[in-house]
Order: structure tokens, then C-alpha cells, then sequence
């Protein structure tokens, strides 16, 4: 099962205190889970930890935090994560912000990116200014605050800013990912998730769309509406898999969003004649 973060967090809100608007979302964890979860994140985050300690099992990389390190991720990374310490005395604090936060950034403090460099996961030793910073973020959650929406942005608007002081090169190339990859943004999200997109809402939750805009972008993308798109992909998908791996039908089905078997079989006659297996023998 693949988690997909911030959505789940909103799913199971008894586990979590939030902070949050469109553009930022904050949530205070204290769930101990020791055995690795698949995760992918659909918004941009940085997670300070207060007590305990995180691996991230990345593609290429595996990451360790403790309450000495800030780890930025870009939005659309997929690891595995586990928690590490006292499962009585764990605490950490996921902060999610969105391209239009990271773009409002650049133009209020007058950035200049000029590298060409993208960095979408990056990790900083805390010092004693990002350590207060956490602190403070904390305290908002412990003690009933006006406006703490509103200072929290200002505090990650400073988190922001000492980053770029402490290592100019790293963090720009960091918001320079984000920069890049906006304007083929909803593209990629669908494309990468395809294995968890079961139906419409599910395409709205990850692009954060409701379904009128949904439709205006997969259309001016790919001139299809969102349900025509999705079982094309979904399909095609399933056509390579029959084709170049030994994995069942049912794997098959599974990997390619489908939660019934019988559908995947009913959609894919639908579309090519014939049944998976048969396609398989014909096309060996």
C-alpha cells in the first residue's frame, strides 16, 4: 500500500494536529511506526523532527534524520519510511507548501536563481536558529495561538531565507526543482501515479484540481477529458506489462490502479478484443 501525503494526513486527522490553508499545510505527528511505509508526497515538504529520529529509503539514496537535521523534499518523491527511537517519545513536524508559496517566495524576497543545477531532496545540519524555529512551530500547536497560520508562514518564510544564507548553491538549486518543473507539473503527476489512481477524485486529490479545472488541463494537455485519458493510460500500461514481464493478470490489475480483476478483463476486451491472456499468447 502506497501513502499518499498530505491526503492521508486529512484522512486520519485523530492522528494529527494541522495548521493549514490552500498553499501551506502543517501537521504535528506523534504516530510511532516502526515497520517501513511506502510514501509519496504530492505537495513540497520539510519535516523537523523534535524527538526521535526517520530513514527514508529513497530511489538512489537512503537519508537518516534526528532532531539535528532539516530535510527538504520536492513534491512527487517516492520512499519508504520508517521511524526510529522511543515509540512513547516521538514527535515531528511536516511542513507541505505548494509551487504558488514557493513562486510568491521568490518574488517577495526578489530571488535570483541563477544556477541551472535542480535538487529536489536536500538535508541541512540544524543550528541553533532552525532548532528555535522548530520550537517555536511546536509551540503553536501546544498552546492556542491567533493567526498561527499566518506565523507559521513567517517563520518558514524564514527557514526559507537562513537556508539560502547558510548554502546559497544548494538551496537555490532545491527551489530551482520546483521553478523547472512547474509548468509540466500536473503531466508529471499523473504520469507517475498512475498506479495509484483508481477513478476522477483520485486525479483531483493528487493535481489538487477540482474536477472543472481537472478537465480544462487534461484536455489542453492531452485533448481528452480525464476519464478517456485515464483508461488509455491505464491500459496501455497494461499492454506493456503483458508484454514484457511474467507478472499475472491479477498483479497486472493491481499495478495498474484497477481494484477489480473482472474490470481490468471487461475494459481491456473493450478495447482490444480480446482478453489479457490471449493477448499475451498472441503477442509473445
Amino acid at each position: 500500500m502506497i501513502i499518499t501525503l498530505p491526503h492521508y494526513i486529512f484522512e486520519n486527522k485523530e492522528s494529527y494536529q494541522i495548521i493549514n490553508d490552500d498553499s501551506v499545510i502543517v501537521a504535528k505527528s506523534t504516530r510511532y511506526k516502526k515497520d517501513k511505509i511506502s510514501l509519496r508526497n504530492s505537495m513540497h515538504l520539510a519535516i523537523l523532527l523534535i524527538n526521535g529520529g526517520k530513514i527514508l529509503h529513497l530511489k538512489d539514496d537512503v537519508i537518516s534524520i534526528d532532531t539535528s537535521d532539516i530535510l527538504f523534499l520536492s513534491q512527487g518523491n517516492y520512499f519508504m519510511g520508517e521511524t526510529l527511537g522511543d515509540k512513547n517519545n516521538f514527535e515531528a513536524i511536516l511542513i507541505y507548501f505548494d509551487d504558488e508559496y514557493v513562486f510568491n517566495f521568490i518574488k517577495r524576497y526578489n530571488i535570483t536563481i541563477e544556477t541551472l543545477t535542480q535538487n529536489g531532496i536536500l538535508s541541512f545540519k540544524r543550528d541553533e536558529f532552525i532548532n528555535n524555529c522548530a520550537q517555536t512551530i511546536n509551540q503553536y500547536f501546544l498552546t492556542n495561538i491567533k493567526n498561527s497560520l499566518d506565523l507559521v508562514k513567517l517563520k518558514l518564510d524564514e527557514i526559507f531565507l537562513y537556508s539560502l544564507s547558510k548554502d546559497k548553491e544548494k538551496f537555490t538549486a532545491f527551489l530551482n526543482k520546483i521553478v523547472q518543473t512547474k509548468s509540466s507539473r500536473i503531466k508529471y503527476i499523473l504520469e507517475e501515479n498512475l498506479d495509484i489512481i483508481n477513478n476522477i477524485d483520485d486525479m483531483c486529490k493528487l493535481t489538487r484540481l477540482n474536477s472543472k479545472a481537472l478537465r480544462k488541463e487534461v484536455n489542453r494537455l492531452y485533448n481528452q477529458n480525464p476519464k478517456e485519458w485515464l483508461d488509455e493510460r491505464r491500459l496501455s500500461f497494461a499492454v506493456t506489462l503483458l508484454k514484457n514481464t511474467q507478472k499475472s493478470v491479477s498483479q497486472i490489475a493491481s499495478s495498474c490502479g484497477y481494484s477489480s480483476v473482472s474490470w481490468f478483463i471487461i475494459q481491456f476486451k473493450k478495447y482490444y478484443k480480446t482478453t489479457p491472456l490471449l493477448y499475451r499468447e498472441q503477442n509473445l
